[in-house]
């Protein structure tokens, strides 16, 4: 029983002296990825990729770049099995991507293709099958519809691309404003 005890006790003063490590990885680590998805987007919209493909693949590097830093976070207070178990979830998924294993597969490739067609983006008004909504957002997964009553739709995207769908409306483009030249 005071084996257990002190194991314990052990443990928790081995694990103290790491806590300040931990806690400055883990802001420097949350600062990078920040940083990170949003130089991503920028340079994309600069590259003028449609903003739908933008939030799928801005979904997909925000997956991997928390994988990483927890399983960092892991290693640097001892758990290093863990951080590579979390760690071979990435090839996991990787390997699910390339063989084709479930509807994420589907799901995402669906969301590429939606993303890439003109037709289909956020803010536009659509209907597929019995829902009718405006796209409030587009996923790796999934995309969320707004009914017109408020209601908040969420639908994978192979579902979207394999039912029928059609444009209801497009947003309108507001007309660039014109600066004053100033004499």
């Amino acid at each position: 029983m005071d084996f257990g005890i002190n194991r314990v006790v052990d443990d928790i003063v081995n694990f103290l002296p790491l806590i300040p490590e931990v806690l400055l990885s883990l802001i420097i680590g949350i600062i990078i990825i920040y940083s990170a998805l949003s130089i991503f987007s920028k340079t994309l919209k600069i590259v003028k990729v449609p903003r739908a493909l933008i939030l799928i693949l801005r979904s997909l590097l925000s997956i991997v770049l928390w994988v990483i830093l927890v399983a960092d976070l892991l290693r640097q207070v001892g758990l290093g099995q863990v951080a590579i178990t979390i760690s071979g979830s990435l090839l996991i998924l990787g390997l699910a991507i390339a063989n084709g294993a479930n509807t994420l597969v589907a799901d995402i490739l669906s969301g590429l293709f939606l993303a890439k067609d003109p037709d289909f983006d956020v803010g536009y008004k659509i209907k597929s099958g019995d829902t009718e909504g405006e796209v409030e957002s587009i996923d790796i997964r999934k995309t969320r519809i707004r009914t017109s009553g408020g209601k908040l739709i969420v639908v994978p995207n192979s579902v979207i691309d394999k039912e029928r769908w059609h444009v209801v409306e497009r947003p309108e483009k507001k007309p660039a404003k014109l600066t004053e030249m100033k004499s």
